[in-house]
């Protein structure tokens, strides 16, 4: 199942009106990711991993009070977002 382009295709969390967007480096507002992800046209964590990631997400439901099988489940979701997306698939080096 695919998250609706309402939510941060990086960390999943809803994006409900411009000031949760995140910003371009020209100044617009990114359709794609929120404000705690993106700025000024570059990823605020952009080593963070896809696990990393949803760990994150996990965490910060689970101090929210989701309950946990909702958490897991929703998080376990952040791997379909547009950021974590496979550009290529690399071959093993023999």
């Amino acid at each position: 199942m695919m998250f609706h382009q309402t939510v941060c295709q990086s960390c999943a969390s809803p994006i409900r009106k411009d000031a949760e967007k995140g910003k371009e480096r020209n100044g617009d507002f990114s359709e794609l990711y929120c404000r705690r992800c993106y700025q000024s046209g570059m990823f605020t964590d952009p080593e963070i991993t896809v696990d990393e990631m949803h760990e994150t997400v996990r965490v910060k439901m689970l101090e929210m009070k989701f309950p946990r099988f909702l958490a897991d489940g929703l998080a376990d979701r952040v791997q379909t977002l547009k950021r974590w997306e496979k550009s290529e698939v690399l071959s093993p080096v023999i």
